[in-house]
């Protein structure tokens, strides 16, 4: 048995954390921004010990590394074994994904992760194991993907054991799902639970869910981006979220498991 805990955000941002505790190890996966450093390190004291076997990576947007960053520069007492990536290049990030100063200085620290970590640079196909639990990568960086380019750089992984199974799209675009519908067995993609692409708005289109026959979902969404309510009202934003959760009601979904409302922990 393993337990997976979708964390709720501490903030008001969109964010994607998750934590994978087997009957040995822990995992991380992305984390969530720098304003959920805190609840991040909290939960790794109280659940873990101060101890990380292994921080698996989708791609580098401030709201999946953030709170890594910040417990690099704040929380020493949690120690990390290996760290799992397949990242662009700084100097491709800035060329083609620059938003922000901030998220600029996270990028540059990514080059000194492997001073003080044992950095894994990920091939598609390579599997690792958990006690029970596998974590198969099913697609990793195109640098050729050039549209959408960070959020279509997210790595994709099969996380199951004998129990369930989760699919971690990160924020995979329209290309990039493709791109895993081309070159991915169906069989992979079919999973007993979901992280919808890009928080559930503007990710990979309904084709892909249709593909993979949807079954639960989970949603890195705050309330404002659940309801696509930024102030004026329900679904007045230009998010896409709405949209998406009526594709997944049509495609006969009934369970989500949702930031908003707080962490969760799915037994496997």
């Amino acid at each position: 048995m393993a337990d997976f805990y979708l964390l709720g955000n501490s903030t008001y941002s969109q964010m994607f954390g998750c934590v994978i505790q087997t009957e040995t190890k822990t995992v991380v996966i992305d984390g969530g921004s720098f304003g959920d450093t805190n609840q991040l390190a909290d939960f790794l004291r109280e659940k873990a010990n101060s101890h990380v076997d292994a921080w698996f990576f989708t791609h580098p947007h401030h709201d999946h590394i953030g709170s890594f960053y910040g417990i690099r520069r704040s929380s020493p007492d949690i120690t990390v074994d290996n760290i799992y990536h397949c990242f662009p290049s700084t100097e491709s990030l800035k060329q083609y994904g620059a938003r922000n100063d901030d998220e600029k200085r996270m990028w540059e620290d990514i080059d000194e992760w492997s001073l003080s970590y044992n950095v894994h640079k990920l091939s598609p196909k390579e599997r690792f194991s958990f006690d029970d639990v596998s974590i198969q990568v099913l697609r990793v960086f195109n640098p050729n993907m050039l549209n959408n380019f960070v959020n279509n750089s997210s790595a994709v992984y099969r996380i199951e054991n004998a129990n369930k199974s989760f699919l971690i799209l990160g924020d995979l675009g329209v290309e990039g799902g493709y791109e895993v519908m081309e070159s991915c067995p169906l069989e992979l993609l079919i999973a007993d639970y979901t992280q919808m692409a890009h928080h559930g708005q503007g990710g990979v289109d309904r084709k892909f869910y249709e593909y993979i026959k949807l079954k639960r979902c989970i949603w890195a969404s705050p309330d404002w981006l659940w309801n696509n309510d930024t102030g004026n009202g329900f679904d007045t934003a230009r998010f896409q979220t709405v949209k998406t959760r009526k594709w997944a009601e049509e495609l006969g979904v009934t369970e989500h498991f949702i930031e908003k409302d707080g962490t969760q922990k799915i037994e496997f």
